[in-house]
């Protein structure tokens, strides 16, 4: 195996088995388990991977998870990747999807949303790839993990950015959009608050309405989960008087 540099992943706490096969076979990796609500990986500020099994894929194509998270990836992380993991004739043959709709669901991944697809024949493979990418972000270009651990110094804008990062499914990048527009945290959780989600007759959320609204890359979601964090209730289908909370 590769390198003796120590590598540094966060993963999250459900990938139990590729947590024990990096205690077994991959001494060079240090990871620590989180419960991520982007992404199962994270390599650095800038990258971070969703993995897949085969059948998994599949079934997540089938209930509309994959794309929904892999927007999730792309909006949080800069570069996002999706690593396929066992993606064989035994999926093709027994799941009943068909053959040309597998192919188009990675063809959109690859070639509309841009992310790489790295495809791999089984776990031991999928850590193989985990420690390359981690190594060349890590040691040859010297990227550091995201981490929540506060650096000593600090000057104000970095301390605010800081803070927001807190939120539910916010990067750096994002958080540093944030406060570009909004300038300190209070006024962040503000937008937040007076953002409405707007639904469809039928109830199911379409949008947002509000200060958050005049910035990409964030929809009803990211809204409706940070006013969960931030106030501990929230009522899906009817938007709640939040001046009142």
């Amino acid at each position: 195996m590769s390198s003796n540099n120590l590598l540094k992943v966060i993963i999250d706490n459900r990938e139990k088995k590729l947590m024990d096969l990096l205690d077994q076979k991959f001494p060079n990796i240090q990871y620590e388990p989180q419960q991520l609500d982007v992404a199962d990986i994270i390599i650095s500020e800038e990258v971070a991977i969703e993995r897949k099994e085969g059948f998994d894929f599949v079934s997540s194509i089938i209930d509309n998870r994959l794309f929904e998270q892999l927007i999730r990836l792309k909006e949080t992380y800069p570069t996002p990747i999706l690593i396929l993991e066992g993606l064989n004739d035994n999926v093709f043959e027994n799941t009943g999807m068909k053959i040309s709709s597998i192919y188009g669901a990675l063809a959109k991944i690859a070639y509309k949303m841009l992310i790489p697809v790295i495809p791999t024949r089984n776990l031991e493979d999928t850590a193989i790839v985990i420690e390359r990418i981690a190594y060349r972000e890590q040691i040859r270009d010297g990227a550091t993990i995201l981490s929540r651990k506060a650096p000593k110094s600090m000057n104000t804008k970095e301390r605010r950015k800081y803070i927001v990062e807190g939120l539910v499914d916010l990067g750096p990048k994002k958080a540093e959009l944030l406060i570009d527009k909004f300038k300190t945290p209070h006024k962040v959780i503000k937008a937040i608050k007076h953002t409405e989600i707007i639904y469809t007759r039928t109830g199911n959320p379409k949008g947002i309405r509000g200060p958050l609204q005049e910035i990409s890359g964030f929809g009803w979601k990211f809204v409706e989960k940070n006013k969960k964090l931030l106030y501990g209730k929230y009522l899906k289908g009817r938007q709640k008087k939040l001046d009142e909370l």
